[in-house]
C-alpha cells in the first residue's frame, strides 16, 4: 500500500472526500492558498481512486516566474507517435522518408527534434516556441541533413491558453493547454502536452588528463495529444511522446537551423552530440525491447503487476517511458512512474472536463509513493 500525505486547495470539494478517509492518512496538511491564475483550478471535482495513497497532491500553481527546468532553453531529442487505442508504435509517415528506406523496410520509429522555448516579456506573458525537425537520410546525405521548422506562440494571458507548473523536490512537473480551431466550432478542440521533468543525464569529459568534469543535462518527457472535451475522445487517435534533454539557452532554433550550417549544412554527428548518446542509443521508445519479446516499460515485473491490478478495469494505456495513460468519465489522466531506492513513485496530472465554463476544466497534480 502507498503512504499518504495529501495537500490541496483548501476550498476543494476533494477535502470532504479525504477526511471521510482519515484512517488512512499518515498526515493531512492544508497549505497556503496557492495564487490561480486560471477560474477552473479550483474546480477539483475528481474523487481519488481508494486502491492509490496520496503523499502530495496541489491544485494549480501560479503562472508567473515559468521559466524553470522543465520548459525554456534548447531542448534536443526524439519524437515518436503512438496509438491511443493500442499504444502501438507508428513509424514516421512515408511521405518524410527517402525512397531507399522505403525500399529496404527501414522506416524510423522517430524524428530527431530541437525545440528551442523562449519567454518573452518581464513578466513571461507569453513563450515562443521554434521547433526544427530533421529529416530522414542516408548515405552522403547524413552530412547535409534537411530540416523542416516551425515556430508557435503562446500568448499565456489570454483564455486560450494555460501553462502551470508544479515541483516535485527538484523535478518540474508543466502542463500547457491550448484552445484549437474557431471558438464557434461545435466541438471544443484543446491541444494539451504535459511535461515531466526525470532523472538528469551526467556525461564525464575526459579531455583534460589531470581532472575528469561532468556535465549535467536535465531531461524531460513530453506527451502530446488534442483531445475534444465534449466526447473525451483524443484526436486522431495519436499520442506523441517526446524524450528530450536540455542542451542549453535558447538559440530560437538556430544551432540546428543558423548560419553556421549554411556552407557544410547540418550534419548527423552535429545532431546526435546534441541530442546525446544517452537518447540516441538508449531505446527510449522500447523498439528494441518489443522486438525481443519484452515489455515497453522499464520496471520490475513484480512492480509492473502491482500497477496492472491497481489500474485494472478502467480505460488506459501503457506507453513508454513508463507513462500510463488513464481515461475516465469527462476526465483524463497522465502518469509517470519511477522505481528509486526500491520505492514506487507515482507522478499524475488529472485533467478533469465536466461543468467546465473556460473549455479547460479542472486540474489536479498528485505524487505518490509505495
Amino acid at each position: 500500500m502507498m503512504r499518504m500525505r495529501a495537500a490541496i486547495a483548501p476550498s476543494s470539494p476533494l477535502l470532504l472526500h479525504l477526511l471521510t478517509r482519515a484512517r488512512t492518512i499518515t498526515s493531512f496538511v492544508l497549505p497556503t492558498p496557492i495564487h490561480q491564475s486560471f477560474s477552473s483550478c479550483s474546480r477539483n471535482r475528481h474523487v481519488l481512486p481508494d486502491t492509490m495513497r496520496t503523499i502530495n497532491q496541489k491544485s494549480c500553481s501560479s503562472t508567473t516566474a515559468l521559466a524553470s527546468i522543465a520548459a525554456g532553453g534548447d531542448h534536443a531529442g526524439l519524437s515518436a507517435t503512438f496509438s491511443s487505442k493500442t499504444g502501438e508504435l507508428i513509424p514516421v509517415p512515408e511521405h518524410l522518408v527517402p525512397e531507399s528506406m522505403i525500399e529496404w523496410g527501414a522506416i524510423p520509429s522517430y524524428l530527431e527534434m530541437l525545440v528551442s522555448e523562449d519567454f518573452l516579456k518581464e513578466n513571461q506573458e507569453k513563450m515562443e516556441r521554434t521547433i526544427i525537425t530533421v529529416l530522414p537520410e542516408v548515405g552522403c546525405g547524413i552530412d547535409n541533413l534537411e530540416t523542416t521548422k516551425k515556430v508557435e506562440e503562446y500568448n499565456l494571458q489570454t483564455d486560450e491558453c494555460r501553462l502551470i507548473k508544479w515541483k516535485d523536490g527538484k523535478q518540474d512537473v508543466v502542463v500547457i493547454d491550448r484552445k484549437v480551431g474557431p471558438s464557434s466550432a461545435p466541438d471544443q478542440l484543446v491541444a494539451m502536452e504535459t511535461m515531466f521533468q526525470v532523472a538528469s543525464e551526467v556525461v564525464a569529459d575526459d579531455q583534460d588528463d589531470d581532472e575528469t568534469k561532468e556535465e549535467v543535462y536535465p531531461r524531460r518527457i513530453r506527451i502530446l495529444f488534442t483531445i475534444d472535451t465534449t466526447s473525451n475522445l483524443i484526436i486522431k487517435d495519436t499520442i506523441t511522446i517526446n524524450v528530450e534533454r536540455l542542451y542549453s539557452t535558447s538559440s530560437q532554433g538556430t544551432r540546428w537551423s543558423g548560419p553556421q550550417h549554411n556552407s557544410g549544412g547540418l550534419d548527423a554527428r552535429s545532431v546526435m552530440n546534441t541530442i546525446g548518446k544517452d537518447i540516441v542509443y538508449g531505446d527510449v521508445f522500447g523498439v528494441k525491447r518489443i522486438k525481443g519479446g519484452e515489455d515497453v516499460w522499464i520496471m520490475d515485473d513484480a512492480v509492473k503487476d502491482s500497477v496492472t491490478e491497481e489500474t485494472e478495469g478502467g480505460n488506459s494505456i501503457r506507453l513508454p517511458q513508463n507513462i500510463l495513460i488513464q481515461f475516465h468519465d469527462q476526465a483524463i489522466e497522465l502518469s509517470h512512474f519511477d522505481v528509486i531506492d526500491s520505492k514506487l513513485y507515482r507522478r499524475s496530472v488529472l485533467r478533469s472536463f465536466d461543468s467546465s465554463e473556460d473549455g479547460f476544466g479542472s486540474v489536479i497534480y498528485r505524487e505518490e509513493e509505495r
